[in-house]
């Protein structure tokens, strides 16, 4: 045998022979990635939930997001995490698409015209970065329950016990309608399907309502009041958002609060806007539900930028101390004397 050959024989044995040790390892990585993500989910979720700091779970939203997704390439499955890190990651988009729509705002009533173009071109961008990664999160979200739980997202209920698995469902969900109205702020450069507005709306009646501080029936109303034709044979959608605001507050998580100001917001109703605000802010003494302050915190970091941009858009300036509740055009109450100096700040 010449020594070549003999070099290529050895050389296929020595591969065969270690092919059953390379996918042991390969089994060893992927249990190692899944135990990693039970952890996460188990151990180090919950006390991210309890803290109360919206822009910090943003930016772990942008930071982590990759870390979790390299578990993929070792054989894991790290949808329900990824739910969570598109989301926050989301948020991070959201407030930069804010910032420079607040910086058109003022251009404009400026007339500064190529500031004002320049603002909204950016605006456009992070709304679309918002709208690409809160579709991602919806995505990930269908594709794992639809094929666990053996269900059509919106077309039946799973049979969900894990507490864990309902909060993904609502957040997956959520993701799916805040990924709408991204793209529509971004004139639809994602092309995120509009359908994903009516599959939400018969999703979230899998949730118990009151369980979930009111958001699955405020989620529910948003929809009816903002599809056309979808409010026929239903209640009074603002109606229900109001009332879904009042279990949020029994239950301490404010997150149906930015549903009513932010279906306000898109029906252009200032009096519902402003009761929307109003409603907020007389919430501010409310118990904060101390498992889920994150929650709370992101429903109000929702409103603050819906505040944010009405009070820009009619004062030029952020919404102030007391911009819930007392808007520059309410008349003095006839005890007040005097100017205070923080008015002029």
């Amino acid at each position: 045998m010449k020594f070549s050959h003999y070099l290529r024989v050895s050389a296929i044995c020595t591969v065969i022979g270690i092919q059953p040790l390379l996918s042991g390892c390969s089994q060893v990585v992927k249990g190692g990635a899944m135990i990693a993500l039970s952890f996460t989910e188990n151990n180090i979720v919950p006390p991210i939930l309890k803290l109360d700091d919206a822009p910090m779970a943003c930016a772990s939203g942008e930071s982590l997001t990759p870390m979790i997704l390299a578990t993929e390439g070792m054989g894991a499955d790290p949808a329900k995490m990824a739910v969570f890190m598109y989301v926050s990651a989301g948020l991070c988009a959201e407030d930069r698409a804010l910032e420079n729509e607040l910086r058109y705002l003022r251009a404009s009533r400026a007339n500064n015209i190529e500031e004002a173009q320049d603002a909204r071109i950016a605006q456009k961008r992070w709304a679309a970065l918002a709208a690409r990664r809160q579709q991602e999160a919806y995505r990930r979200f269908v594709e794992r329950f639809e094929k666990e739980f053996n269900f059509k997202i919106g077309a039946s209920c799973p049979a969900l016990k894990e507490d864990f698995d309902k909060l993904v469902y609502l957040i997956g969900m959520a993701s799916g309608m805040q990924a709408v109205v991204n793209d529509i702020a971004a004139q639809g450069i994602v092309g995120v399907p509009k359908d994903v507005a009516a599959v939400v709306e018969r999703g979230m009646a899998c949730l118990d309502n009151a369980e979930y501080w009111g958001v699955p029936m405020a989620t529910r109303a948003a929809v009816w009041s903002l599809l056309p034709g979808a409010s026929e044979g239903k209640p009074d959608p603002f109606t229900v958002m109001k009332d879904s605001t009042r279990i949020g507050e029994r239950k301490g998580v404010r997150l149906a609060h930015a549903i009513y100001a932010l279906a306000a917001q898109a029906k252009g109703d200032e009096t519902l806007l402003r009761d929307a605000l109003k409603t907020y802010g007389a919430s501010s003494t409310m118990a904060v539900n101390p498992k889920f302050r994150l929650l709370d915190a992101m429903g109000g970091m929702m409103v603050q930028t819906i505040s944010d941009r009405y009070w820009t858009e009619k004062t030029g300036t952020r919404t102030p101390e007391d911009g819930y509740t007392k808007f520059w055009d309410d008349k003095p109450s006839a005890d007040s004397v005097g100017v205070s100096i923080d008015d002029l700040l």
